[in-house]
């Protein structure tokens, strides 16, 4: 067994800031509505579309992620999607959490998301066994609720969610506020890293 400290670790597609700010306003509007229940809400600086969890990894193993995700990015052009709705995971009417679905048709998030999965996957990362489906993460709520009728009263923004770079993130799970400290990121189609 290792001592070496480790991590939890997630690679994410960040949103750009116009559409960050039209969630925020669908979570004000959630937020409002007389049928929300008790939730904690994502802050605008934690929405992302998680593509893969690692789980509690090596600290060392942090900059063989970045090479293996840096490529990808570079690679990939920005992504533009819709919506495909508001649920609730791990179903409307027992949700623990509230999302935004997106709506991937041409599966242009699934496609980074089975780069990520490859480009690991060739260091030792188990290939994910849930089925892939692309969201933004809004709110968690403090019980199993069904969350139907709330959320089939809220309209979710009609211009697409524009995602522009690519992020390994560290989840520290200790620290006061749950904060997710970004280790590497990549824009989309160029190569800048933080």
């Amino acid at each position: 067994m290792s001592d070496a400290p480790t991590m939890r670790a997630f690679c994410a597609c960040n949103p750009d800031v116009a559409s960050v700010r039209r969630l925020v306003e669908t979570q004000a509007a959630l937020r409002a509505h007389p049928l929300a229940p008790k939730a904690r809400w994502v802050s605008p600086t934690r929405m992302h579309v998680t593509l893969k969890f690692f789980g509690d990894v090596d600290v060392g193993l942090a900059p063989a992620l970045s090479d293996a995700i840096s490529p990808l990015a570079r690679d990939e052009r920005t992504i533009r999607v819709g919506y495909a709705g508001l649920t609730g995971f791990p179903d409307a009417d027992r949700a623990r959490v509230v999302v935004a679905l997106l709506d991937d048709a041409p599966g242009e998030v699934r496609r980074i998301a089975e780069g990520v999965e490859a480009a690991t996957g060739k260091l030792g990362f188990e290939r994910e066994a849930r089925e892939f489906l692309p969201h933004v993460t809004l709110a968690r709520l403090e019980r199993p609720s069904d969350v139907s009728a709330w959320l089939a009263s809220v309209r979710l923004p009609a211009p697409p969610v524009t995602l522009t770079e690519l992020v390994l993130y560290r989840s520290d799970l200790g620290s006061a506020r749950h904060e997710y400290v970004a280790l590497s990121r990549f824009g989309m189609g160029s190569m800048h890293e933080e």
